[in-house]
């Protein structure tokens, strides 16, 4: 199995209208290389939903990532959405795939679902490429720091267990130049009262959009693109 956390994969982008459309796969650090590399054939993709119940978010946020690969030209024979509405055949599903997406999202919500279909047992036999963005990514992760993007998510809990695939625990949009969230939140200092003051407890992996980490067949990491480790309040700029 391969593993490639990012905080963004780029498969859509929008109008001046704010209308997203699908874009092909860029290779901005090499992405599509290895994606290219690692997968080993193009029968199934299946993208995991965050919230298994919001369907109608669920059939919306497919259809760029879908188109995305087809204009990239990797034209997968079955393309799967897991939710609520094909949950009870998750192992059948997952286990025929050659590359699996874990959306972004809430990763409380998220958990939840992993747990319900069994994700993490799956994974110790599954052989192909699993691609996590942003909060997917997180929960890969043997601790999850669970900060508020909204205040509907401040009564959650701060710190999860993961599914345990990756030893650092993981900041996306994080751009470590301007101490910033690459994601506009209401009314939420994000970094400066939630993930700088976390970071006195465990350290963090930032990782900005368009970098990743990829853990190949053979579990050994490499980083791609900036990263920045948070520790003790303070950023500091890795060097990969």
């Amino acid at each position: 199995m391969a593993i490639f956390l990012t905080s963004r994969l780029a498969t859509h982008t929008k109008d001046e209208n704010g209308i997203k459309f699908s874009i092909p796969l860029e290779d901005t650090n090499e992405i599509l290389t290895n994606i290219k590399k690692y997968l080993k054939g193009n029968n199934r993709l299946v993208y995991v939903a965050n919230d298994p119940k919001n369907v109608e978010e669920n059939n919306t946020r497919i259809v760029p990532v879908f188109e995305s690969f087809d204009k990239t030209g990797i034209n997968f024979k079955e393309k799967i959405l897991l939710d609520c509405r094909n949950y009870k055949q998750a192992k059948e599903i997952l286990s025929g795939a050659d590359l699996i997406i874990l959306s972004g999202g809430k990763c409380v919500c998220q958990m939840k679902f992993f747990r319900k279909i069994g994700l993490k047992k799956i994974l110790q036999t599954f052989q192909g490429i699993v691609i996590g963005i942003s909060a997917g990514t997180m929960n890969m992760g043997k601790i999850v720091a669970n900060f508020p993007e909204e205040k509907v998510d401040l009564k959650e809990r701060r710190w999860l267990k993961g599914l345990g695939l990756f030893d650092e625990i993981i900041i996306p949009h994080f751009d470590g130049e301007t101490k910033t969230y690459q994601i506009e939140c209401d009314e939420i200092d994000l970094i400066n009262d939630y993930v700088l003051p976390m970071s006195y407890k465990h350290q963090f992996l930032g990782i900005p959009n368009g970098s990743y980490v990829l853990i190949d067949n053979e579990r050994k990491v490499h980083y791609y693109g900036d990263m920045y480790t948070i520790s003790n309040g303070e950023v500091i700029k890795r060097d990969n």
